[in-house]
């Protein structure tokens, strides 16, 4: 039952958030070792973040790790309590756990110390705790950078991917969140190109594309989205994301009041949208392109 939910619960967590909540709340005893951190991650996202309740998440966490001795298995569920602990106001218990995780950690001592405090700020910022964020992130980041091949590259990839496209999506910025949101987004382009495909650089690229718009910067958005269209045609085919990087290159180009080629990638965007069957897709396009017609 529990793997069931661990495998298939991202499919409506954010849709159905408390039916999943319930659910994995009702399984979570039969967790094994390794079954932990998975457990973790996804009841702090949707019990912490999208029901908002970080008192629930952090019994959840700690009902399944009472009586757990710390080893290597399950030193990523104790970073996991950590931020449980963290976002529900225990500065002392959050940094007791933080500890219990790293003794357990090993050669991974590093690893773990970026690892948690990438998670503590994707939790932040899904928590709507921007200046935390803003506290925490650039620190993080530089301690990856510090830390070369230790740095633990794809957890900072997502994380950083998630930060920035949180944020491109509010309708407010504070000039702090700006910045953090240009450099999550610039660290996730950096990141994905050392651990992920080539569809994950193009969707990188379109992810700088779309914060460089939200920041004004037409011509630097324009760059973004070209370099992202050239990636697709270098290595195969994208349609979908082709359509959208299409309409964040229309919105750079109207930016620059080239209103003639910012109709040209409108309408092929619509063109490759014109098929699809899938509303929430469906909705997304619409949303981008009525940025992009403003």
């Amino acid at each position: 039952m529990l793997q069931t939910l661990l495998d298939q619960g991202l499919d409506y967590h954010d849709s159905e958030s408390e039916r999943l909540a319930c659910e994995l709340e009702a399984a979570a005893d039969e967790a094994t070792a390794s079954e932990l951190a998975p457990l973790l991650k996804l009841t702090n996202h949707t019990i912490g973040e999208h029901l908002a309740d970080w008192p629930r998440a952090r019994r959840l966490a700690e009902r399944v790790m009472a009586g757990r001795a710390p080893d290597a298995t399950s030193a990523t569920a104790w970073a996991r309590l950590t931020v449980a602990r963290f976002l529900d106001g225990d500065a002392a218990g959050a940094s007791a756990a933080e500890l219990a995780g790293l003794a357990a950690s090993g050669e991974r001592l590093m690893t773990a110390l970026i690892e948690t405090r990438i998670w503590l700020v994707g939790a932040l910022v899904g928590s709507k705790r921007r200046d935390e964020a803003v506290a925490i992130y650039p620190g993080a980041l530089a301690l990856a950078r510090q830390a070369g091949d230790a740095a633990p590259v794809r957890e900072i990839a997502v994380a950083s991917n998630n930060v920035a496209a949180e944020l491109a999506e509010e309708a407010s910025r504070s000039p702090a969140e700006d910045a953090l949101m240009r450099e999550a987004a610039e660290a996730a382009h950096e990141y994905w190109r050392r651990c992920g495909t080539w569809q994950n650089e193009e969707r990188a690229l379109h992810l700088r594309t779309m914060v460089a718009n939200e920041l004004g910067a037409s011509e630097e958005a324009l760059a973004h989205a070209n370099a992202g269209l050239a990636v697709i045609e270098a290595n195969g085919e994208a349609p979908i994301d082709a359509a959208f990087l299409r309409l964040a290159r229309a919105r750079a180009l109207n930016g620059l009041d080239r209103a003639d080629e910012a109709d040209g990638d409108l309408a092929l965007a619509e063109a490759a949208a014109a098929g699809w069957d899938d509303d929430g897709l469906a909705s997304w396009f619409d949303e981008e392109r009525a940025k992009a017609v403003k």
